[in-house]
């Protein structure tokens, strides 16, 4: 499991410093995650600019729905890079999408005071693949398991709020759900 933080760029042919953004998830996060601690994970707005700075095109509009109040996007049109932000009427990222060439390459969503809702991991195809996890709003670990071909995989491990371990569910490659092991 990830438990470090970095940020990483890799030299192209020209010898440019090029962000590398199959790595994304890595980047969009305040803090790491160590085993199942309750801490804060929001996004690197220093980070985030970074990004932005990349793309040639901009535009923001209203965007009417209870939960977003603004989409932002921005655009890399040479290598088909969009990154979306949407936000809330207080202003707050509480969504952001990265796709490049149409494939999801990174998305997070975000609870209203900022905590991250679930780290999801995207493979070059755009699928779910990989480990994940979802938060509660105070940022200890909701589960944490695998994902196979975009549906749940194997064990995936459920907490309570204080990040206590309360069960195991255990799914089939089809993502369906085989039994669910309570903690004593």
């Amino acid at each position: 499991m990830y438990t470090g933080c970095f940020f990483y760029i890799r030299p192209d042919k020209e010898k440019q410093m090029k962000l590398d953004f199959r790595l994304l998830p890595a980047l969009f996060f305040f803090g790491c995650n160590v085993k199942n601690s309750c801490q804060r994970i929001t996004v690197d707005n220093g980070l985030l600019d970074s990004v932005k700075k990349k793309m040639d095109t901009s535009y923001s509009k209203a965007y009417r729905s209870q939960e977003f109040a603004t989409a932002e996007y921005y655009i890399n049109e040479k290598d088909s890079t969009v990154c979306q932000l949407m936000r809330d009427t207080a202003n707050q990222i509480r969504q952001v999408i990265i796709a490049k060439k149409e494939k999801k390459i990174f998305t997070a969503e975000y609870y209203a005071n900022g905590q991250l809702k679930a780290r999801l991991p995207f493979d070059n195809s755009g699928n779910l693949n990989g480990e994940g996890e979802f938060y509660f709003e105070t940022g200890c670990v909701k589960s944490k398991g695998v994902f196979h071909n975009g549906l749940y995989y194997g064990q995936w491990e459920n907490y309570d709020q204080s990040g206590k371990h309360v069960s195991t569910d255990q799914y089939d490659i089809n993502g369906q759900l085989i039994k669910t092991l309570k903690q004593k």
